[in-house]
């Protein structure tokens, strides 16, 4: 009986194995999706942008790279704009340490 029990147990544990990993396959599946999605999109602004100053002369390779490129600097103005983020609360942080230091002064 009880290697019946360990028999049901293992089926029950490997269907749950088997469910979790259809579910990330699944996520991960979408991920993908997204991600080429949003490089396509990329890659259909660079190729208006070519066709617009440059009519058809232009090659693959010019919108892959324009592509990137502009991918680049996407990341570098959010990285930027998260770090004026981040100093503008640490100046705020420091500005209210200055203005509570003054108070306690003052008492």
């Amino acid at each position: 009986m009880s290697n019946l029990m360990d028999t049901y147990n293992k089926m029950v544990a490997h269907a749950d194995e088997e469910v979790k990993t259809a579910e990330l396959d699944k996520e991960a599946a979408e991920l993908q999706k997204n991600r080429v999605g949003v490089i396509a999109k990329y890659a259909e602004v660079a190729n208006g942008l070519l066709h617009e100053e440059y009519d058809t002369d232009y090659s693959e390779a010019d919108v892959i790279k324009l592509a990137c490129y502009l991918i680049d600097t996407d990341i570098d103005e959010e990285e930027a704009i998260e770090k004026v983020a981040e100093y503008i609360e640490a100046g705020q942080i420091m500005a209210r340490s200055f203005v509570e230091e003054l108070n306690s002064d003052d008492a």
